[in-house]
C-alpha cells in the first residue's frame, strides 16, 4: 500500500475522532434549519484553506512546514510554531479526557477515568515514538475497522428515521459566518499535519479531494442521525446527540445488541491515531526548533505526554472538559488560517524573488 493512500486514510480519521462529540453541537447551536447549509459552508472554507496550504508547500519541494519557518528565521518559527505546540498539548489533553469519558459510559461504567486514560496515553505515545512509518501502518489497521463500523452505524439508523424531523431544510440564519460558534467549526478541519509529512511523500490537492468529500459525508451524517431521529427541540438538550441517536437502534439480532459498543470501539482506535498523530508532530517540532538542546523527538513526546496527562487528569468535570476542548479548537482554527497564509505567502515571494527554490 502506498504511503499516499496511508496518508489520506490518517486525513479521514482525523476528521472522525474530532467530529463524533462535539461538532454536531455547535450545528444545532448555529442554526434550527438548513443544517446542511452550514456544514457545507464550513467545509467550502475548509477546501479553500487546503488548496492554499498544498499550494504553499508546493514551493518548497522536500521540505516540511517546521522547514519553511527555520527558512524565515528562527525567531519566526519560534513565533509561530511554539504557540502551536501549546496548543497541540492541549487538544491531546482535552480530546483523550473527552473521549475517555464517553468510553467510559459506553463500556465502563464503573472503573475510575484514570484508568482508561493512563492506557489511551500510553498507546498514543508508544505509537507516536515509533514515528511516521508505525503512524501510518497503524492507521490502516484502525480505518479498516473502523470505517465498516461508521458505515454500519449509519446505515442500521435509518430504521428510526423520522424524515419531517429536519424539516425545514432551507432558511439559513442571516449572519452565521460571523458567529463565533462558526470560527469554533473551522478548527474541526484537521489537514495541518499534512505539512509535516510533506518532506516524505508530496501531495497533490487532487489526491485530497476524495478524502475531502469522504468527511463532509461523515460531518453531515452525524449531524442529521441524531435530528432525523429527535428532532431540532430534543437534540439540543442532549449531551451527545449521536451517542444517544445509536443507543435508540434495537440490533438485538446481533451478537452485540448495542449500536453504542460499535461507537465505543470506533472512538478507541480514533482517538489512538489522533493524539499519536498530534505527539508525533509535538516531537518533531520541538527537536528541529530546539537541535541545540540535543533533545531526541522521544524524550519531547514523553515529556508533552506527561504534561497533557496531567492536563487531563486535573479537569474536575466534563463540561469544564468540553468547553476547554472548544477554546482548544478555536486556537487550532486560528492556527489553520496563519499557518497556509504564511507559507502560501512566503512562497510567493521566494518565487518572485528568486525564480525558484534551490535546495
Amino acid at each position: 500500500m502506498t504511503q499516499r493512500i496511508q496518508i489520506v486514510m490518517v486525513f479521514i480519521i482525523m476528521h472522525l475522532s474530532i467530529g463524533y462529540l462535539v461538532y454536531p453541537d455547535l450545528i444545532y447551536m448555529l442554526t434550527k434549519t438548513a443544517h446542511w447549509g452550514v456544514v457545507i459552508c464550513q467545509g467550502f472554507l475548509m477546501l479553500i484553506f487546503i488548496w492554499i496550504y498544498i499550494k504553499g508547500l508546493n514551493y518548497f519541494p522536500e521540505n516540511d512546514v517546521i522547514d519553511i519557518y527555520l527558512k524565515m528565521g528562527r525567531w519566526f518559527a519560534i513565533i509561530f510554531l511554539i504557540p502551536f505546540v501549546i496548543n497541540l498539548i492541549a487538544l491531546v489533553a482535552f480530546n483523550i479526557r473527552l473521549h475517555t469519558e464517553v468510553i467510559i459510559t459506553v463500556f465502563l461504567p464503573r472503573t475510575p477515568y484514570w484508568s482508561v486514560l493512563i492506557l489511551l496515553f500510553l498507546i498514543s505515545v508508544y505509537t507516536a515514538i515509533k514515528g511516521l512509518g508505525t503512524i501510518l501502518r497503524s492507521s490502516v489497521f484502525i480505518f479498516l475497522i473502523v470505517i465498516p463500523l461508521v458505515v454500519f452505524n449509519i446505515f442500521s439508523s435509518f430504521v428510526n428515521f423520522e424524515i419531517h424531523n429536519a424539516t425545514p431544510i432551507w432558511n439559513l440564519p442571516d449572519r452565521f459566518l460571523l458567529n463565533s460558534k462558526f470560527f469554533y467549526l473551522l478548527g474541526f478541519s484537521s489537514f495541518l499535519f499534512l505539512g509535516f509529512m510533506v518532506s516524505k511523500t508530496k501531495m497533490s490537492f487532487r489526491q485530497l479531494f476524495v478524502a475531502f468529500i469522504s468527511v463532509m459525508l461523515f460531518f453531515l451524517s452525524v449531524v442529521y442521525i441524531p435530528l432525523f431521529i429527535f428532532g431540532q427541540e430534543t437534540v439540543v438538550s442532549l449531551k451527545h446527540p449521536f451517542l444517544e441517536a445509536m443507543d435508540t437502534v434495537d440490533i438485538s439480532w446481533f451478537p452485540f445488541n448495542r449500536q453504542t459498543m460499535f461507537f465505543g470501539i470506533s472512538l478507541v482506535g480514533l482517538v489512538i491515531v489522533a493524539n499519536s498523530v498530534m505527539l508525533w508532530m509535538i516531537g518533531l517540532i520541538m527537536r528541529k526548533i530546539l537541535k541545540r538542546l540535543t533533545v531526541t523527538s522521544s524524550h519531547w513526546i514523553i515529556a508533552v505526554s506527561i504534561i497533557s496527562f496531567m492536563l487531563a487528569l486535573l479537569l474536575p468535570t466534563q463540561n469544564l472538559v468540553e468547553k476547554c476542548f472548544l477554546w482548544s479548537i478555536g486556537a487550532q482554527a486560528y492556527f489553520m488560517i496563519i499557518i497556509p497564509f504564511s507559507i502560501f505567502i512566503y512562497g510567493l515571494y521566494r518565487k518572485e524573488a528568486f525564480g525558484h527554490e534551490k535546495e
